[in-house]
């Protein structure tokens, strides 16, 4: 019987800790990155080339907000994004929404974000029914020659645990984090 419970106690521990570091973790990076997901009026090529020119046009906009200033990120991307349509003669125009979405995962040169619950604005261009686009608003990790910066930004906001855990190739630990960002 006591072999029983030092093993059921033992098990516990180890799921409680499990959930802790995973916790730990998970706030971090819901704390300092904002995710950006846009989806294209459809699936043809002229839209999907919009959607692109919408992603840099905010991306490069949003470029100098603090993370905090959750409002003028909605505000910026939603202008930006509407700017572009209108001096493009695009006959649509774009919606923004900031919240927290699930986002799949997603790998950055050296960088994989698990999958999960993310702060983030999500941009309709029309109805958005085309293909999306996933990558991190903040720090700029969507345009490959600001990764490098974008990456020192990160080390910078991310404790170092955290910041290991994303720059190494995912392992089992990974799918476990993932797993419990669904849950927490």
């Amino acid at each position: 019987m006591k072999k029983i419970f030092f093993v059921t106690s033992m098990l516990l521990a180890f799921m409680l800790s499990l959930c802790a570091y995973a916790n730990t973790l998970t706030n971090d990076l819901k704390t300092n990155i904002i995710r950006l997901h846009i989806l294209a009026k459809s699936n043809s090529d002229t839209d999907q080339k919009i959607k692109l020119a919408v992603r840099d046009e905010v991306i490069n906009a949003v470029s100098d907000i603090p993370i905090t200033d959750t409002e003028k990120f909605l505000a910026v991307s939603k202008k930006t994004a509407n700017e572009y349509l209108k001096r493009n003669n695009i006959p649509y125009r774009a919606k923004a929404r900031y919240g927290t979405f699930i986002f799949p995962r997603k790998t950055y040169e050296n960088i994989t974000l698990p999958a999960g619950k993310y702060r983030g604005v999500r941009i309709l261009l029309d109805e958005g029914h085309g293909e999306n686009w996933w990558c991190v608003m903040y720090p700029p990790l969507c345009v490959t020659e600001k990764s490098e910066e974008a990456s020192e930004v990160l080390k910078k906001s991310l404790n170092d645990e955290t910041y290991k855990v994303i720059t190494k190739k995912p392992e089992v630990r990974f799918k476990l984090l993932e797993l419990l960002s669904q849950i927490i």
